[in-house]
């Protein structure tokens, strides 16, 4: 994709996981279990129902991202190639927000999920764009 925003995307991924695609692959997937697994602690926090939260969503959305920013391995299809390892922790995710969470977790889980297509979306556009 040719916009600065990726390009700082990029500058940000390289510099936190280097420059060895096989090797930022595996600290991504990682990273996705880690979250994953804080997703599953976070009642453990005994946070205030808001605080909970937040938690959860800034988790789903950091997951997402990472599918965004790092997971996706082709834009050059009709629809990403994502990596499956990056998105099953963030699949597993969504099971985990409802069962743990309820309604809290499913919502934060839409509220990420959108946020996820409307990032796909619009670097879809950006590349269209460049093709023009």
């Amino acid at each position: 994709m040719h916009t600065q925003n990726v390009k700082t995307a990029a500058a940000e991924s390289s510099g936190r996981w280097g420059t060895d695609p096989k090797a930022r692959l595996a600290c991504v997937i990682a990273e996705q279990r880690s979250y994953l697994l804080e997703l599953c602690q976070v009642w453990n926090l005994q946070l205030s129902q808001k605080d909970e939260e937040e938690e959860i969503l800034r988790l789903l959305c950091l997951m997402s991202d990472n599918v965004h920013k790092e997971g996706v391995l082709c834009w050059e299809r009709s629809y990403p190639l994502v990596s499956f390892h990056v998105v099953q922790p963030w699949l597993q995710a969504k099971a985990h927000a409802i069962r743990l969470y309820g309604v809290i977790g499913r919502e934060a889980w839409v509220i990420a999920r959108k946020d996820l297509c409307n990032n796909i979306n619009f670097a879809q556009a950006m590349l269209r764009q460049g093709e023009c």
